[in-house]
C-alpha cells in the first residue's frame, strides 16, 4: 500500500498513524515515477488538443486562402500545417507565412507553459527556520494564528493526540493545552475578537472554550534562544514543549453536536457570531455562536465533506467534497443560493478566500491548484501542476496574496496568484519537516515570522518568508 492510499485511509478520529518508515525509500521512488508518469501523460493530452486546434486553424486558413491565392500564384499549397513543422511552409502565401508563424509562436507559448512548475523561481526569496514548537504526541492536523490576544500574538495547533494547544508567536512557551475532545482535534480557529476557541473532532462534535492566557510578558524575538538556522536538539526541542505554567483545560464553554459522523473542520465566519463546520456525514452547518443552534443544514455532497471555509469579510461559505467537486454558498441575499464546480478530477480537500480579492483558491487529490474568479467562474484563471495530493493551503494578506501549498510528499511550495513558482520550504533531515505536511497558516504580522506549517512529524514550525520586493 502506498503512503497515500494509507494516509487517505486514515480517518480523523484519533487512531494512531503509523506508516512502515523501513520502506520509505522504496515509497519515495514509487511515487516520483508515478509522478512522472502523470505530468507527462497530461502532457501529452494538452499536446494532442493543442494539435487538433492547429488542425482546426489549418482548414480555416486554406478555406480563406485557397481561391484568390491559388489562382493568384498558380500553386496548390498544402493542407497541413504540419508541413510547416517540417520547414516546407515556405510555399504559402506571405500573409500566409506571418500567420503560421504567429501560430507556432502561440503552440510554443502553450508548451512553455505545461512544464512552468520546472522552471527556477524568478523572484529572490529568503527562506529562514524561527521556531520549532514540540510537545504534541501524534501528528498535528491543523495551525492557526492569532495575532494578538491580551497583548500576546499566539498561534493554536490541533493534534491527532486528542488535544489542542496554544503557544506564544515567539516559541518560548505552551500556554494552554485543552483535553476536552475524545477523538483527533482536526481543525483550530480563533475568534476574531473575543477570546474563543473553535476546534472539530473525530468525535462528532465542536467545541467553543475560553483561551484565558496571562497578559504579555513583552518577550521580544531578539530575548528567545531559538532564532537561528541551526537545527534544534531533540532536547532543546522538548524544552519548547509544555512548560511550567501551562493551563489545562478540559471542559468546553458550549459543545455543537448535531453532527453523525467526524466533524473535519470548524470555522467563524464575519464577525463572530456565526460558525460552519463540515462532517463526514455529507453536510455542512452553519451555527449561532451565542445560542449554539442550528441556524443552516446544507446538504447535497454525495460524498464526505473535507473541509469548509468562510469568506473573511462576506456571508460566502464553500464545502469541499470527496465528489470531486466543491459547493459556493451565498448568503449575501434573503435568497440564499448555491453553485456546484466540477473543475478538478479527484477528491477536493481544500478551498480559501484569499482576503482583498474576488477569488477563490481550490487544491485537489488530482495533484492541482486552480484560481478562480468568485465573478465568472466558468474556467480557472490559473492551475498549477503539483506533484502530489494537495493537504492544505493558505493565502498571505499582504498585496503580494502569496500562496502557501502544503502537498502529500512533504513538500510546502510558495506561488502567487498567477500561477507562478517562487520557492520550495527547505526539507533536509533537519530544518524542516521530516514526515507529511497537513497545514499551513500566514500571520497577518511578521514580528516572530510570517509563515507557520506542521505535519505527522508532530512539530509546528515557524519560517521567516521574504520577497525581494519586501526587503
Amino acid at each position: 500500500m502506498s503512503f497515500r492510499s494509507l494516509k487517505k485511509k486514515h480517518a480523523y478520529d484519533g487512531s494512531t498513524f503509523d506508516s512502515a518508515i523501513p520502506l520509505r525509500t522504496q515509497k519515495k521512488l514509487d511515487e516520483c515515477f508515478e509522478s512522472i508518469e502523470t505530468e507527462f501523460a497530461r502532457i501529452c493530452q494538452e499536446n494532442q488538443q493543442l494539435r487538433a486546434q492547429l488542425r482546426q486553424l489549418e482548414r480555416q486558413l486554406n478555406v480563406k486562402n485557397e481561391g484568390a491565392d491559388s489562382k493568384e500564384d498558380g500553386k496548390d499549397y498544402p493542407r497541413d500545417l504540419g508541413a510547416e513543422l517540417d520547414g516546407t511552409w515556405q510555399s504559402l502565401p506571405k500573409n500566409a507565412q506571418q500567420f503560421s508563424k504567429k501560430v507556432m509562436s502561440k503552440y510554443k507559448e502553450q508548451t512553455n507553459k505545461l512544464v512552468s512548475s520546472f522552471r527556477p523561481p524568478h523572484i529572490s526569496v529568503n527562506i529562514k527556520l524561527l521556531h520549532r514548537y514540540s510537545g504534541h504526541r501524534d501528528g498535528i492536523w491543523d495551525v492557526t494564528y492569532c495575532p494578538g490576544l491580551k497583548g500576546r500574538p499566539l498561534i493554536g495547533t490541533a493534534s491527532n493526540d486528542r488535544s489542542a494547544r496554544i503557544w506564544q508567536a515567539d516559541g518560548t512557551q505552551c500556554l494552554v493545552k485543552y483535553m476536552g475532545h475524545t477523538g483527533s482535534v482536526n481543525s483550530i480557529m480563533f475568534h476574531p475578537n473575543l477570546p474563543l476557541i473553535l476546534t472539530s473532532s473525530g468525535d462528532r462534535t465542536a467545541h467553543i472554550w475560553s483561551c484565558d492566557v496571562p497578559e504579555s510578558d513583552a518577550i521580544f524575538p531578539d530575548e528567545c534562544s531559538h532564532h537561528s538556522d541551526e537545527a534544534l536538539s531533540e532536547e532543546e526541542a522538548e524544552r519548547d514543549g509544555p512548560a511550567l505554567g501551562t493551563i489545562n483545560i478540559k471542559t468546553p464553554q458550549r459543545t455543537l453536536t448535531d453532527h453523525n459522523n467526524v466533524v473535519t473542520s470548524a470555522e467563524w465566519m464575519s464577525g463572530g457570531t456565526q460558525m460552519v463546520t463540515a462532517s463526514w456525514d455529507r453536510t455542512s452547518k452553519v451555527w449561532d455562536t451565542e445560542s449554539g443552534s442550528v441556524i443552516h443544514t446544507l446538504s447535497g455532497h454525495d460524498q464526505e465533506i473535507l473541509t469548509a471555509a468562510a469568506h473573511p469579510s462576506q456571508a460566502l461559505i464553500v464545502t469541499c467534497s470527496k465528489d470531486t467537486t466543491f459547493r459556493v454558498w451565498d448568503f449575501r441575499t434573503s435568497i440564499h443560493s448555491v453553485n456546484i464546480y466540477q473543475g478538478h478530477s479527484a477528491s477536493v480537500t481544500c478551498a480559501v478566500f484569499p482576503t482583498h480579492k474576488d477569488a477563490i483558491i481550490s487544491g485537489s487529490d488530482d495533484c492541482t491548484v486552480k484560481v478562480w474568479d468568485l465573478r465568472n467562474m466558468r474556467t480557472a484563471i490559473c492551475t498549477i501542476q503539483g506533484d502530489a495530493s494537495i493537504n492544505r493551503l493558505a493565502v498571505s494578506d499582504e498585496e503580494h496574496h502569496t500562496m502557501a501549498i502544503a502537498f502529500d510528499n512533504r513538500n510546502v511550495r510558495l506561488y502567487d496568484l498567477q500561477g507562478t513558482y517562487l520557492a520550495r520550504l527547505p526539507r533536509r533531515s533537519q530544518p524542516g519537516h521530516q514526515r507529511m505536511v497537513c497545514s499551513a497558516t500566514w500571520a497577518s504580522d511578521d514580528k516572530f515570522g510570517n509563515l507557520y506549517t506542521c505535519g505527522f512529524d508532530n512539530r509546528t514550525i515557524c519560517w521567516k518568508i521574504c520577497l525581494e520586493s519586501d526587503r
